[in-house]
């Protein structure tokens, strides 16, 4: 499983690579969006991420290799007024 927090300039570009929530036959990509939690770093771009500052929090994983979906959005992103999308329903906007 890959994890990624991304800055509100990024995330439009992931979005972009990972059109759908199934790229693939058996892997899968999630995105919550939402206020951050903590002072983070953009793991693309470096940005400084402040506090309740817009935040992507970025999956990927497959079905086979044993590293299956778990979550942890929460460390990062308020839940609680988060916005999760799927890639097609951002897309679709």
């Amino acid at each position: 499983m890959k994890r990624e927090i991304v800055c509100s300039q990024c995330e439009p570009g992931l979005r972009k690579l990972f059109p759908v929530e199934s790229p693939y036959p058996g892997e899968h990509v999630k995105f919550v969006v939402g206020p951050s939690l903590v002072q983070c770093r953009c793991d693309n771009c470096g940005h400084d991420i402040k506090v309740a500052e817009k935040v992507c929090a970025f999956s990927s994983w497959a079905d086979y290799g044993g590293q299956p979906y778990f979550e942890w959005e929460d460390e990062y992103v308020d839940v609680a007024a988060e916005l999760v999308e799927s890639p097609v329903t951002a897309a679709n906007k």
